[in-house]
């Protein structure tokens, strides 16, 4: 045994005042007396007591010796020489990858991790620093370099596992650095293993401490649809990445509702593939693996997908024949056109599919109206229903007046020249462009659908050959039936970004996560990158339009899923391959240092709990009554 602090040894000097407060110390007995000729005694006892008595047998003396020797000795901080991965400044590199939640750890591998990690800290040397970094999605440095074991523990217990790969690359760069100035510096990386093959070596010794135990396992590793002439198909595929063959229960749900289960069976180390043909207007689609046994890693039993971002975009043009709005419509991202004649069945109530986005082309509207959204372009004189009224043309068409609404956003008026327009009456609507004679560009509300009114022909006018005009038609149609307001690819993964584009019109963009929280942004000229998506599950997003508070409309949800055959590959690796060296399990070959000054704390108060009971109550001991 040796001791960091061996100063605080010269503490136990202390114990001489004790012992000599103890013989200076007068003991006197109290007697009473039956006459005062007795006090000549009393007087001989007095002249007895006198100062630098015998010491005499004391045992409050002795617990209180006792006392002063643990709490100079763990003052001192002695310590034992035990075999450690420990002997200089070391850097430890804790995994926290989405492998590090498989449950054949205590309870869980990264829970064994930070076990491993408290049994370092435990070994370091008084004059030894150590730095934690969490290996993750993005790497942080759970706590600098310090010789605090406290701080180093606390560091270690606030640390938590991701749903996501680490990057490797940043981590090691970041445990490169951490190294640099310390003599003889160590690396200890405290993983399941999994690395890529490209990661650089290290400029100090590394050191592999495995974790885990088994890799038995069995993953959802794709949950896709496409559109089949049949309708929507979905495609599963179900990995078992363990030695024994395994059969689970697979459930799909599609928006929340049961829709079927089936038993597969995966064999050992090979994928089971199945595949349902879906009803045409499902969105959001939950796969989940139940009444499996042996598997470890329960992360990746559940997967979603959502077709065509969970929103319809699909365009109705119901013209005579438009080439400009034909192309413009068939180039607008995130809809999908459809062009017929007025008078045709796919207006029928009955029998027309849906679609989100009616566009009538000077012609009359059908009765009833559509229940959807509608963009009307030279709208004719008896055919507006309740709707509008159409009181003539005019054709002093020249603007005076644009409102400051985001649908005229980098739309350049000044050179659009009409021949003539409609004089359309439509009091529900705001108009946008107003000319001399009458407004030319109206949106409004009626009946829960947003509708637009251009009250003059395209051809009567040279915008379809401005730059203008693709812009007022993708704002306008933005407003209307937005498209997909986020470019989300089918494998997202924890931690990819999401781009969001908002519509022209909208002001905020709302991302309810899989958990329930909120997460909030303001519109600004161009994207929205949303990159809070280390949660798996479905995210809905939601657009704010106008600035009202509170009016909110859904554009579409967006899944994260675990798709990653590394991190569903669970079989902890015996050795680690960091540039050109395999890096097996570390030995503890070297010497580290364990204190164990707590334990002398714990027993020096045990102790003076048992020196009070001595001093209060005598060397008696309690006596139980028994009835």
């Amino acid at each position: 045994m040796a001791f960091l602090a061996p100063l605080f040894l010269l503490l136990g000097l202390l114990a001489a005042p004790i012992i000599l407060l103890y013989m200076l110390r007068l003991r006197r007995r109290e007697m009473m007396v039956s006459s005062t000729l007795l006090w000549q005694k009393l007087l001989r006892d007095r002249e007895a007591n006198a100062p630098w008595q015998k010491l005499r047998r004391n045992l409050l003396l002795i617990l209180q010796l006792i006392i002063l020797g643990l709490l100079v000795l763990a003052l001192a901080r002695p310590y034992l020489p035990v075999p450690s991965l420990v002997n200089s400044s070391v850097v430890v590199l804790l995994d926290g990858s989405a492998s590090m939640q498989a449950t054949d750890g205590d309870p869980t591998r990264f829970a064994a991790a930070q076990a491993a990690a408290r049994r370092l800290v435990n070994d370091l040397g008084g004059g030894n620093q150590m730095t934690l970094i969490l290996a993750g999605q993005t790497p942080i440095v759970l706590s600098p370099p310090t010789t605090d074991k406290t701080a180093l523990r606390q560091a270690i217990d606030q640390a938590q596992p991701e749903n996501g790969a680490a990057d490797w690359q940043a981590a090691f760069a970041l445990a490169s650095g951490a190294a640099q100035g310390f003599q003889n510096a160590r690396i200890i990386l405290i993983s399941d293993g999994g690395l890529p093959v490209d990661v650089p070596p290290l400029p100090a010794e590394l050191v592999y401490v495995p974790i885990g135990a088994s890799g038995e396992n069995l993953a959802i590793t794709a949950l896709a649809t496409r559109a089949t002439d049949e309708g929507i198909e979905l495609f599963a595929s179900v990995a078992n990445q363990g030695v024994i063959d395994r059969e689970a229960l697979l459930t799909i749900a599609l928006d929340g509702v049961l829709f079927d289960s089936r038993r597969v069976t995966a064999p050992a180390q090979n994928t089971a593939n199945v595949t349902w043909l879906l009803p045409p207007d499902t969105a959001v689609i939950e796969a989940r693996l139940s009444n499996h046994q042996g598997d470890l890693l329960p992360l990746d039993d559940t997967a979603w997908a959502v077709h065509e971002g969970g929103v319809s975009n699909r365009a109705l043009l119901v013209t005579e024949g438009n080439l400009f709005l034909e192309q413009v419509f068939g180039v607008l991202p995130g809809v999908e056109a459809f062009k017929t004649p007025p008078g045709s069945d796919l207006l029928n109530e009955n029998d027309a599919p849906a679609f989100d986005l009616y566009v009538f082309d000077g012609v009359p509207l059908p009765q009833p109206l559509p229940a959807a959204d509608m963009l009307i372009i030279n709208p004719q004189a008896g055919g507006g229903g309740d709707l509008f009224t159409v009181n003539g043309v005019f054709s002093d068409t020249v603007a005076i007046r644009l409102t400051d609404s985001p649908l005229l956003q980098f739309v350049d008026w000044r050179n659009v020249n009409v021949r003539q327009a409609q004089h359309v009456d439509a009091p529900w609507a705001q108009t946008l462009v107003q000319a001399q004679g009458g407004p030319l560009l109206q949106i409004g509300q009626r009946g829960g659908h947003r509708v637009a009114l251009l009250n003059f022909d395209l051809r009567d006018s040279d915008l379809p050959l401005q730059i203008a005009f693709p812009i007022l038609m993708a704002n306008l149609t933005g407003w209307l039936s937005p498209g997909r307001a986020f470019d989300a690819p089918t494998g997202l993964q924890p931690g990819d970004p999401v781009s969001i584009i908002p519509a022209a019109s909208s002001t905020a963009v709302t991302v309810i996560k899989p958990d329930g929280i909120i997460w909030r942004s303001d519109v600004s000229d161009g994207e929205l990158i949303f990159a809070e998506t280390d949660q798996l599950g479905l995210y809905q997003v939601r657009l704010r339009d106008g600035g009202v508070v509170g009016e909110e409309r859904p554009a579409g949800s967006f899944a994260v899923n675990l798709f990653n055959p590394a991190e569903s590959d669970i079989l902890p690796a015996a050795a680690v391959q960091v540039g050109q060296t395999a890096v097996t399990t570390g030995e503890e070959g070297a010497v580290g240092q364990r204190e164990f000054w707590p334990w002398l704390l714990v027993l020096a108060f045990v102790v003076l709990l048992v020196e009070w009971w001595v001093h209060h109550r005598g060397t008696k001991l309690p006596t139980l009554k028994w009835r």
